[in-house]
């Protein structure tokens, strides 16, 4: 079976203490303050850099192959490099390290409202965001309906998003992202906002995106959810790819004994 995503030796290193103040103007001053031996005006008064000048590994020499038509669940505690690892995938940030393949058009719900504007209606926003993930007019107007339908806004749909509540944000969002025609569906930690009415939903979905042939890429801390939907999976620990093999196999060992000992080692 053909080789859709394929990720080679990839790694994200962070610099801690870095300027990130979130505009140009605010960096510049930032980075002037330390020339000068000033104190940094941006800075939290009583907070110390001192982790300034080191560096983290979000991720480090991760490898791993998916098949067209496959359902891979990511899994892994807070903070092991999950959702770097789907940013890298979907082209939001570079690796530091390693190489990244896709063969296909990609669709990604990373984060709650990603590409929505507070300002516009649900109409607009679902042809705002359906254009960021690479839908043409006429495609998102054949399945407005249909997205409109999923998400269960109806009454609300000519009404500013802004006024949406987080259930409904996500509904729509992840409304629009699975009903576009893409290869690889991607989809974070994200449907844990909806309830379990709407999870239960999304997950009929996705296993019916994996039945069409496309490939799907599934991070989740709820493990019935993996194992009821993704036949392979893997393990990220600590920004390393732990385990990589069958779903029953990849969560066993990530609650058991074994396992728990290893991130304990791991944490010391």
């Amino acid at each position: 079976m053909t080789t859709v995503v394929s990720a080679e030796h990839v790694s994200k290193r962070y610099q801690l203490g870095g300027i990130n103040t979130g505009t140009l103007k605010g960096d510049f001053a930032s980075w002037w303050a330390r020339v000068t031996g000033n104190p940094d005006p941006y800075q939290v008064i009583g907070e110390e850099n001192i982790q300034e000048g080191k560096t983290i590994w979000a991720l480090r020499d991760v490898s791993f192959e998916v098949r067209q038509g496959e359902v891979l669940g990511i899994i892994g505690r807070n903070g092991a490099g999950k959702s770097t690892l789907l940013k890298i995938l979907s082209r939001v940030t570079a690796p530091t390290g390693g190489n990244i393949k896709i063969k296909g058009r990609m669709s990604s719900l990373l984060e709650v409202g990603t590409g929505f504007h507070p300002d516009l209606s649900g109409r607009e926003n679902v042809y705002l965001n359906g254009a960021i993930l690479g839908m043409t007019r006429q495609e998102i107007t054949r399945k407005f309906d249909e997205i409109v339908s999923f998400a269960e806004v109806e009454p609300f749909i000519d009404t500013p998003v802004k006024r949406y509540s987080s259930g409904m944000y996500v509904r729509l969002a992840f409304a629009v992202a699975a009903h576009l025609d893409a290869e690889i569906l991607v989809i974070d930690e994200i449907l844990s906002v909806g309830d379990f009415a709407f999870q239960k939903k999304c997950l009929g979905k996705v296993d019916d995106v994996a039945h069409s042939g496309r490939t799907v890429l599934f991070v989740s801390h709820n493990l019935e959810a993996v194992r009821s939907i993704c036949e392979r999976s893997i393990l990220l620990e600590h920004g390393c790819l732990s385990q990589c093999g069958k779903t029953s196999e990849v969560v066993r060992y990530y609650l058991g004994p074994v396992g728990s000992q290893t991130r304990h080692k791991n944490v010391n």
